[in-house]
């Protein structure tokens, strides 16, 4: 038996995983003792993706779509010619525009998937790029893009040596933080406590994260309206003259930002918010006094209203304190500013463009998905007549789900290319099998930015590819040339791209990008790769990426949204809305591809609604009763779960569910345990997102809930 150092790509953490193989056959998967960072943590879901990789309803081989419903297997090259002569028949027809491309999450935990589906993409010289970004993260592309002078800066906790963290909308102990590489997220966070300071949970339930820390301060706030408390916070510093001489040459748009948060009063924001004024005030003040101190926010806050002015307030917050790119404050790592200029070169060959629906700036170098219904339904030109899914779920990831399924069913052309025929792919014309991150190599190379404690490990693939699936790079370079699209608009980049994919050996690719990022090849070919040097705080103010230099804390686009919201948190604090809906991440599933696995199913297996006794009560709601969730754009139902862990007003319910019954996924479907898709409440086209980033509005939504009729 052979066993081979990987390391997991489901979230930033990438934890390190030792692979056990006997005869070319994956038969166990464990957290790697001996990872120079992760040291042998692994939340439950890196290896259970044993359960993945031999889940006999993976797709196997390409098939079509029958038209009576039924799928039918046939080769690669048939399936490759017939959706390249497609691709190329409506381009030629309807104009480039006429192609979409959405891909999802996983993306950014490849770094080939990112090179070749950025070439692919300018290939088509398509307007119509879609990525999951816009459904929980975009926010923070926009603002620092802004801010930074480039989206790759995402500043990141420097939890080891904080004496205060302040986080909003997060929950670590089941995410490992958002933008952060974040192992050992409880043990970190412990302890801070341990050392005399202070952990701030900002958050509308008591998360699984506030349990295990007895010493956290849970501040229970009402969704939706963390931008308040965080402007109301910033009047706060201007007011009392709370800036930190030192930071403010580094500084911009202090002014403009000044006059901004000067419209949340901190009693408004209190009676909005559900914070006392005088809990507003301390935390103000104790940050911007503490020794060291860092601010965070994450999905909680990007999936409101305000997501983007949320950010820059938090950004603000550590930058106007002198925390920004200071030890124990928000770090900003050197390789973040190599991994910029990297993506400043590659974003060139995909130029921007508004999209036709809306004129929405692309943010990140892709359109917001909460558009792309509208942008299959509405004719003229550009409307967009075939899409290609790469690693994506957007008929249950997007708003407004019953509408989009009827775009996708009009298309004359869908493909998707996943691990399993998911809902999405369950309405595709092709379905095409990918490999999973055991069956090829990769480097963390989207983490460079986001690691405290830096390394680089180029991984090979653990076991070759089963059945007939192959790499997302090799499908979509085939397709490429199937079509005739040159990818990055270079004469013969498909043909070499071609064989570099569909070579047995050693990838060219990653060692160029090692060698563009400063990256040790030697060390990170070695089993388990190599811990890099730590980088001293600092460097990152010596070389901001914005044209001046400076950090800009008053962005005009991001500030405009500071009078609609401030008069929104007068409405608010006046009558707070009766409830709130809020997602909410399960320890043991990961969005909607990890319910096919019995052994990771929640327990209780369905999908149920949080809802406070209070809030139960005059409802007529007892415990596992079904209930009906009612928003201005849509109904679900669940059974209810009687939770004194929510904030009374809020109700919460996981993400991901709602399950196809024509999907591949025989657990995830099954009758009775497929869940509920709360994203059916939201709403999808242009006047329903947040206008810089697109950002589709999941958390705060008004809800009411009430017994359902019998069935």
């Amino acid at each position: 038996m052979a066993q081979i150092r990987t390391y997991c790509r489901i979230c930033e953490a990438a934890c390190g995983l030792t692979a056990d193989v006997e005869n070319g056959e994956l038969v166990r998967l464990s957290p790697d003792r001996d990872h120079p960072v992760t040291r042998g943590y692994a939340c439950v879901k890196g290896p259970a993706m044993l359960d993945v990789h031999r889940d006999p309803d993976r797709l196997a081989r390409p098939e079509r779509r029958l038209p009576d419903g039924s799928w039918q297997s046939i080769p690669w090259d048939e399936a490759t010619r017939a959706i390249g002569a497609e691709l190329s028949r409506l381009r030629r027809a309807h104009g480039p525009d006429s192609v979409a491309v959405y891909i999802g999450n996983p993306t950014a935990f490849s770094y080939a998937l990112g090179v070749y589906g950025l070439g692919f993409v300018s290939g088509l010289r398509t307007r119509n790029f879609f990525n999951a970004s816009s459904l929980d993260c975009q926010n923070k592309f926009a603002v620092s893009e802004r801010m930074f002078g480039s989206y790759a800066i995402q500043p990141i906790p420097d939890l080891d040596r904080t004496d205060l963290f302040l986080c909003f909308g997060s929950n670590p102990v089941v995410s490992q933080m958002s933008f952060v590489a974040m192992p050992w997220p409880l043990e970190r966070l412990r302890a801070i406590g341990e050392r005399g300071g202070r952990v701030v949970l900002v958050n509308p339930r008591r998360t699984e994260t506030a349990h295990a820390l007895p010493k956290a301060e849970q501040l229970f706030i009402r969704p939706d309206t963390d931008a308040f408390v965080l402007m109301a916070m910033l009047r706060v510093i201007f007011d009392e003259d709370l800036a930190r001489p030192s930071a403010l040459p580094e500084l911009k748009g202090t002014g403009a930002l000044a006059a901004a948060a000067r419209r949340f009063s901190v009693e408004e924001a209190a009676a909005a918010s559900g914070i006392p004024s005088a809990t507003i005030l301390e935390l103000a003040r104790s940050f911007a006094t503490a020794r060291r101190a860092t601010a965070y926010c994450s999905t909680g806050v990007n999936q409101g209203l305000a997501g983007s002015l949320a950010f820059l307030a938090v950004q603000a917050l550590n930058a106007l304190t002198g925390r920004l790119d200071a030890e124990g404050g928000a770090l900003v790592p050197a390789r973040a500013l190599t991994l910029a200029r990297l993506l400043r070169h590659l974003d060139r060959v995909h130029p921007p463009r508004p999209s036709r629906i809306g004129n929405f700036p692309m943010v990140a170098a892709s359109l917001p998905t909460g558009l792309l219904a509208d942008e299959i339904l509405t004719p003229g030109k550009g409307q967009v007549r075939a899409l290609v899914v790469v690693a994506g779920n957007p008929l249950i990831s997007a708003p407004g789900g019953e509408r989009l399924r009827r775009a996708l069913s009009s298309l004359e052309l869908l493909v998707s290319i996943d691990l399993y025929r998911n809902d999405t792919a369950a309405l595709a014309h092709y379905t095409l099998p990918a490999t999973d991150f055991l069956e090829r190599e990769d480097l963390p190379l989207a983490q460079l930015g986001m690691h405290p404690q830096p390394y680089a490990q180029l991984t090979p693939a653990v076991v070759p590819p089963r059945d007939e699936r192959r790499s997302e790079s090799r499908i979509l370079v085939d397709l490429a040339a199937a079509s005739g699209l040159r990818m990055f608009r270079l004469p013969g980049a498909t043909a070499v791209l071609g064989r570099i994919a569909r070579a047995k050996r050693d990838s060219v690719i990653a060692p160029l990008l090692c060698k563009l990022t400063g990256l040790p090849l030697s060390g990170a070919r070695q089993p388990g790769g190599v811990r890099l040097p730590d980088e001293p705080p600092g460097a990152f103010l010596r070389a901001v990426p914005t044209p001046d230099g400076k950090i800009d804390v008053g962005p005009s686009e991001i500030l405009a949204a500071a009078p609609a919201q401030a008069e929104r948190m007068k409405r608010e604090a006046a009558a707070p809305p009766p409830l709130r809906l809020i997602g909410r991440r399960q320890r043991r599933s990961h969005n909607s591809w990890f319910h096919n696995l019995p052994r990771l199913r929640p327990e209780g297996a369905e999908c149920r609604l949080s809802i406070h006794p209070l809030d139960a009560a005059p409802r007529r709601i007892t415990d596992g009763a079904e209930v009906a969730i009612t928003s201005a754009h849509g109904r679900i139902t669940a059974p209810a779960l009687l939770d004194e862990d929510m904030m009374p007003g809020t109700v919460s319910l996981p993400h991901g569910w709602g399950h196809s019954p024509d999907s591949g996924w025989r657990v995830a479907a099954h009758p009775g345990e497929t869940g509920s898709n709360s994203n059916l409440l939201a709403a999808d086209g242009p006047t329903a997102l947040e206008p810089v980033s697109g950002m589709a509005r999941y958390n705060g939504l008004e809800v009411e809930v009430a017994p359902a009729p019998p069935r």
